[in-house]
């Protein structure tokens, strides 16, 4: 059974053209607050693919306007996969980092077992609501993964889950709990190696390295 719903929810999936992916891409991180963010996740995945010796072919999954793409290339190389069209074109033209770019579904990857030596997936399945949806995601990383998967998910946090009550925003997230990470790892073939915050006690965001069992 396929999610396709399940990117739907995304907000990049209504780029409709090159010029709305550019202007995301502009406006993304325009904010202080967002602009150190970004640099925090981006240090955060720079030091946990040199300490644990993370290298390519990596999947980037899915790509967006390609933020991640300068860093990941100095890993390995590079493919990339995103279920909107413009996402993937925008890659194409404007960053050329990646040696193939397809359209494609998370849950039903078009690429043999094992292809890629490590798979990266940040800021997806905090989108994907359902446990069943999510595990079967994490089941096509693992699939087509020799060694390592680096996804982030939301921890359950106190303060994250009381801000997003008090400031309301435009996209629902969904917080799983620590347990219900191990399990929903263990049931898709993934062995937690660790978890890193990426703003530690305030925020949920977590970015979590497995190794395919």
């Amino acid at each position: 059974m396929l999610f396709a719903g399940a990117f739907a929810r995304l907000a990049y999936t209504i780029w409709e053209n090159l010029e709305q992916v550019e202007r995301y891409a502009r406006k993304r991180y325009r904010h202080w607050d967002q602009r150190w963010i970004s640099h925090r996740e981006e240090n955060l995945i720079a030091n946990l693919f040199t300490r644990h010796n993370l290298e390519g072919p990596i999947l980037d999954v899915p790509v967006g306007y390609g933020r991640f793409q300068k860093l990941l290339s100095r890993f390995g190389p590079i493919q990339a996969l995103d279920f909107n069209y413009y996402a993937v074109l925008y890659q194409q033209a404007k960053l050329g980092l990646a040696s193939g770019s397809v359209t494609g579904l998370a849950e039903a990857l078009p690429y043999k077992d094992g292809s890629f030596e490590t798979v990266f997936s940040l800021r997806l399945l905090q989108h994907i609501h359902e446990r069943e949806q999510r595990v079967a995601i994490l089941k096509e990383f693992k699939r087509v993964s020799r060694r390592w998967v680096v996804a982030s998910l939301y921890i359950k946090t106190p303060l994250h889950r009381l801000h997003r009550r008090i400031f309301r925003q435009p996209s629902r997230i969904t917080m799983i709990s620590h347990e219900g990470l191990l399990e929903e790892a263990r049931v898709s073939g993934l062995k937690l190696v660790t978890r890193l915050s990426v703003v530690p006690g305030l925020h949920a965001h977590r970015i979590c390295l497995f190794s395919v069992e």
